[in-house]
């Protein structure tokens, strides 16, 4: 069938979260077609669909009949880097060395997904965001999809962290957090010009990082670190 181009099953989320899960490939689908392709994913007994959207959809029936909502303002941000540009290194910071996750660094990933759609949606009842952010940090640890983490570390105590990686040829910034005990204090700059240093000394001439758009200390962290908004998609959960 022709809906079956635009949208293709995500076994990740569907085993993770025991969901049948599917995502709708295109983000400028109309929304005249968007219900037919709906449907024929609802036939093939998918419960959960993303639907990532050039703009917010305006059919308020549609959201209804399928039972829809906007989950997320997914906003990229994306920075150029200059070679010749130095940045001191700060004795906090440091890469975290441990082969397990500990306390204070799950609980910093954890933090890290409080704006997550998969937080936000009401649909999500059995702590879901939680399992997630707990296999993302337990895997870049294990550096299966980051190739290193920076912590900001006082006092036997990590205070701040964030992962790092690659991405369609950019370094990527991935969960970013610092502890509610040390906010204000400067720390969330300093980890950014940390993994700025990091992706520089890499070879990397742009780097970017995604957050929510109802996350407005990160997107004030972001844009207030020379970061410019590159991409904003529009993310849809329909249950079906």
């Amino acid at each position: 069938m022709i809906g079956q181009l635009l949208y293709k099953k995500l076994e990740w989320d569907s085993q993770t979260f025991g969901i049948p899960t599917a995502t709708i490939n295109v983000t400028d689908l109309p929304e005249g077609a968007l219900g037919a392709v709906l449907s024929e994913i609802k036939t093939e007994g998918f419960r959960l669909v993303y639907f990532p959207a050039q703009k917010p959809l305006s059919d308020i029936c549609l959201l209804r009949s399928f039972d829809g909502m906007l989950a997320d303002e997914k906003l990229t941000f994306v920075k150029k880097l200059d070679s010749a540009y130095d940045i001191a290194e700060d004795p906090h910071i440091h890469s975290y060395a441990l082969p397990f996750v500990s306390e204070d660094l799950l609980q910093l990933a954890l933090d890290s997904g409080l704006y997550s759609r998969f937080k936000v949606d009401p649909h999500f009842v059995h702590n879901e965001y939680q399992k997630l952010y707990r296999i993302w940090i337990e895997k870049s640890v294990r550096k299966e999809i980051a190739q290193e983490i920076l912590v900001y570390e006082d006092q036997d105590r990590i205070l701040g962290m964030v992962t790092l990686g690659e991405k369609n040829g950019r370094g990527d910034i991935g969960l970013v957090a610092v502890s509610g005990l040390a906010r204000g204090q400067g720390i969330g700059k300093k980890m950014m010009a940390a993994a700025e240093a990091y992706f520089r000394k890499k070879g990397y001439q742009e780097i970017q990082v995604v957050t929510q758009g109802i996350n407005e200390a990160a997107v004030k962290l972001y844009t207030g670190s020379g970061f410019h908004l590159d991409k904003k998609l529009y993310y849809y959960h329909f249950w079906l």
